[in-house]
């Protein structure tokens, strides 16, 4: 079976701490898939608050979300804090990708690599849009 891989790039724009809440558990009683998921979420969004936007206003524009990817590479338990760093990259003129690496804060040891795939949208156009400059700023 093939396996998506995803590899994250060399240099951390922005982490972000967060910890396991009881919620974010599953049956096995360690992080659930799903609220990995919605860690990651939180992380962005604290990412474009971070960079004075938001995730539906930079420039006057939103992102939606093309894809997503996830390597799951340990289990994470009720009250760890994890740090989610956040970089860019694979730009193309109207989105980019935009990668993860969740690690438990006390051990380092990584609990989840993913990717999500952002496409620029204007919502009331209802279409995508070029990159807006101060998000391609935040890479240089």
């Amino acid at each position: 079976m093939a396996r998506i891989i995803i590899i994250y790039p060399e240099t951390t724009l922005y982490t972000h701490e967060l910890s396991v809440r009881v919620k974010d558990l599953n049956i096995g009683n360690h992080l659930a898939h799903d609220s990995v998921i919605s860690l990651l979420h939180e992380a962005r969004a604290q990412f474009f608050e971070a960079n004075n936007m938001s995730e539906l206003d930079v420039e006057g524009y939103g992102i939606i979300m093309a894809d997503i990817g996830v390597n799951y590479k340990a289990e994470a338990y009720f009250g760890q804090m994890l740090a989610v760093e956040i970089t860019l990259g694979d730009f193309s003129s109207k989105g980019c990708d935009m990668y993860y690496r969740m690690s438990c804060k006390e051990t380092g040891t990584v609990v989840a690599i993913a990717k999500t795939g952002l496409v620029f949208f204007d919502y009331e156009a209802k279409k995508p849009v070029a990159v807006p400059q101060s998000f391609l700023d935040i890479v240089k």
